[in-house]
């Protein structure tokens, strides 16, 4: 006999599940709703996101007591994998860097040196059996453009942090990823801090023992150039993290240490 388990915040999202055939489930993370149902030949997946990306919302029920959406536009078929195949969720970032504001910009004097709370929207990666069929963002987020002109720059996305000085001002959501990133300012000059590019790809995501997602802590250093920074990626999680244990690799490889454009942001 099925039994609905709905599973809050005590335990991830993320991960393995089992859904029997004949029976449909639903995530709930954030502004996102998850819909899969498993049927005798096919997978069937829905995405819907009916809540602001603000929510905190984190749930899920298998099998789903409310009808499966059979009726959406944005239905999508999988079919081909074997009949014993399970659906897992899987953790990512984006594919782009992210451009964040602080809640209001201020200075960083010469010689100075300041750290701020991020936080990323994860994206999804769906997989039946041991194959990824999908994934996609919790929400979309905007575009951007990054850099000095519109030549010598980078398509980014926006993100909707505030980028915070105290992490106790970071809220805890289930969809947004933590990133502890400290600026130091080297340079003579001192540095006007209205929009910080965070290359993600090159980031890894940790989960802490309350399920809450960070990746390593990442210092930038800004010496006479004022655009570009010395980057560095921390090796570990960062020290918040109580029990961490890495639940996805980055994107992109390339090492912990390089140069990045990452304070410029003339043109939007």
């Amino acid at each position: 006999m099925s039994t609905t388990t709905t599973v809050q915040r005590q335990a991830g999202w993320w991960g393995p599940r089992a859904l029997a055939a004949g029976e449909h489930g639903r995530w709930s993370v954030g502004p996102l709703d998850l819909w899969l149902a498993h049927g005798a030949r096919e997978w069937q997946m829905v995405l819907q996101r009916p809540r602001d990306p603000a929510d905190a919302t984190q749930a899920i029920e298998i099998p789903c007591s409310d009808p499966f959406p059979t009726d959406a536009s944005d239905l999508l078929r999988f079919a081909g994998a074997s009949a014993e195949a399970q659906p897992e969720l899987r953790v990512a970032l984006a594919d782009r860097p992210m451009v964040s504001r602080p809640q209001n910009p201020f200075y960083v004097p010469a010689n100075g040196e300041v750290t701020l709370y991020l936080s990323s929207p994860v994206w999804v990666q769906l997989l039946i059996g041991a194959a990824m069929v999908q994934e996609f963002p919790v929400y979309v987020p905007s575009d951007t453009w990054f850099g000095a002109n519109t030549v010598n720059g980078e398509l980014c996305y926006a993100t909707r942090t505030q980028a915070r000085l105290d992490l106790a001002d970071v809220p805890e959501r289930p969809h947004r990823v933590v990133t502890p990133l400290t600026i130091v300012n080297k340079a003579p000059d001192a540095l006007f801090l209205e929009r910080v590019n965070l290359p993600v790809p090159r980031l890894p995501v940790y989960a802490d023992e309350q399920h809450r997602l960070w990746t390593p802590a990442v210092r930038m250093e800004r010496e006479e150039d004022r655009d570009m920074a010395a980057m560095k990626i921390d090796s570990a999680p960062p020290a918040p993290a109580r029990g961490a244990k890495r639940v996805a690799e980055p994107r992109e490889s390339g090492g912990r240490h390089v140069m990045i454009r990452a304070f410029s942001a003339l043109f939007q």
